[in-house]
């Protein structure tokens, strides 16, 4: 693939990152392993986006923490080599179960240790709509934990919703 479309691929991935609470040189250096067809060492990174070595490793390292990347041993060759997962579907999920566990399962905390806090003292509709937000959000953990828990079926039941009948593919 010529370079035109990679760079515009991860200039519109890295433009996306902060959506979804990364930062633009994460998602940039996830965008260029995306659009790579082999794995890319660190100095490949960082001269290719213009972007320090410094950065390129932490970005890299945040990337392996939400499992979308691996290193991967290149023979005949020490430097550290990156790839993305090839699989989007299990991207997005890996994407998913993080963003589920770093930001929503804190707020269902703290939602949950509100409202047995204003227990104690009951004080009308404020408590009922806490109360409601709660079973809210408790459906809605539910049904992430029901979705995240297995990537096959979380397919099936977005074919089935969509009416595309392709199982996600």
């Amino acid at each position: 693939m010529s370079e035109q479309p990679i760079d515009r691929f991860v200039d519109t991935w890295g433009r996306m990152g902060p959506l979804w609470g990364v930062s633009a040189s994460v998602a940039r250096v996830h965008g260029l392993l995306m659009a790579s067809e082999r794995p890319n060492c660190l100095d490949e990174i960082g001269q290719r986006l213009s972007m320090s070595k410094g950065n390129v490793s932490m970005s890299l390292k945040e990337l392996r923490g939400w499992g979308v990347i691996r290193q991967v041993p290149q023979r005949g060759d020490r430097r550290e080599f990156y790839t993305c997962e090839p699989d989007v579907w299990k991207m997005l999920f890996s994407i998913m179960r993080e963003r589920k566990k770093r930001e929503f399962d804190s707020v269902m905390t703290g939602v949950r240790e509100a409202v047995v806090e204003a227990e104690k003292s009951p004080e009308g509709v404020a408590l009922e709509r806490m109360k409601q937000l709660e079973r809210m959000l408790g459906t809605f953990d539910l049904l992430a934990d029901k979705l995240l828990a297995g990537e096959s079926q979380a397919r099936t039941l977005i074919s089935f919703l969509t009416g595309s009948g392709k199982e996600g593919k």
